[in-house]
């Protein structure tokens, strides 16, 4: 039987939908800018000063880590996914996915991510599977202050999204912290990769394939880091990365390296700009090649046998 609540909606009018957000007068913060500006820092930030806020992420992994940042600092945060419920005593912050988001309760503050392979969160409200998650929370979250991270392309679909909730919307830009330098030089051997590089290929094969060869060098222990890797191992497989006491000091990964991991990445070293997208192999896009390499200050394109 159809519930006869959702035969009174009005399906060209989804802003009415949540009565609670509307009942708000919500400032909506964008934060544009590319990898590594400080947007996504900035608008966290607002949310630990917060009174009670929500983070809802496109992955569980990100959820994960926003709780663990936020208990971390002395704020309690319960984590909340469709695999798990951590409630923390006297918390009035939670980090979700975005699918388990509350709309019916109040917030000083909300932030809703974007997964950083897809660029910005344009991409995540035209996702087929999970759009209608992202703009429900657009729209139903009822916080004081609600921040989005993304690039300049989504500001005018946001604004366009926002116009008839009635929201204050503001946009903040930021600039990279630091300049992303490209090496034109080919790096020519395994002897000259450094502690800190991240070595970019696009199969698990060929991953692992870099791992024994450099590892074979007798210099650097290599992290691996790619899709398939359930969340829990890549994220340990980041911290020993990351950790300047651990003999792993070299990652091989893939774009994964943009699905919610923080990782102190020196350089990046593409072995390929070729990658399959599962239809066909085909280039990587000037976009694609960007937002990898955001993840570092410095980018090195190796296109060799290895």
């Amino acid at each position: 039987m159809v519930n006869k609540n959702f035969l009174s909606l009005n399906v060209s009018c989804p802003h009415t939908w949540y009565p609670n957000a509307r009942r708000k007068n919500r400032n909506v913060i964008l934060h544009v800018g590319p990898t590594n500006s400080g947007k996504t820092h900035h608008a966290l930030k607002q949310l630990e000063s917060s009174s009670s806020g929500i983070y809802c992420g496109p992955l569980r992994l990100l959820a994960r880590e926003v709780a663990n940042r936020l208990n971390k600092e002395k704020v309690p945060c319960d984590l909340i996914t469709g695999q798990e419920r951590e409630e923390v005593d006297g918390a009035k912050h939670k980090a979700v996915t975005v699918e388990m988001a509350d709309v019916t309760s109040d917030y000083d503050c909300a932030k809703l991510d974007e997964k950083k392979q897809e660029k910005n969160i344009m991409h995540m409200l035209g996702c087929r599977t999970r759009g209608f998650s992202f703009t429900r929370a657009l729209l139903g979250i009822s916080a004081n202050e609600l921040h989005l991270c993304g690039d300049a392309a989504a500001v005018p679909l946001i604004q366009e999204i926002l116009k008839a909730t009635g929201d204050n919307i503001r946009v903040q830009y930021y600039e990279r912290l630091s300049p992303l330098v490209p090496l034109n030089v080919p790096l020519g051997s395994f002897s000259n990769i450094q502690t800190g590089d991240c070595i970019v290929t696009f199969s698990r094969r060929k991953i692992y394939k870099l791992k024994k060869l450099i590892e074979n060098g007798g210099k650097h222990l290599c992290s691996v880091v790619y899709g398939s890797l359930p969340p829990e191992t890549r994220t340990r497989q980041a911290t020993m990365f990351n950790d300047a006491s651990s003999e792993f000091d070299v990652l091989v990964a893939s774009d994964a390296i943009g699905m919610g991991l923080n990782l102190n990445i020196s350089r990046i070293i593409f072995s390929t700009l070729e990658k399959y997208d599962g239809m066909e192999m085909r280039q990587l896009t000037v976009s694609e090649i960007k937002q990898i390499a955001g993840e570092s200050w410095q980018v090195w394109i190796q296109i060799s046998s290895w």
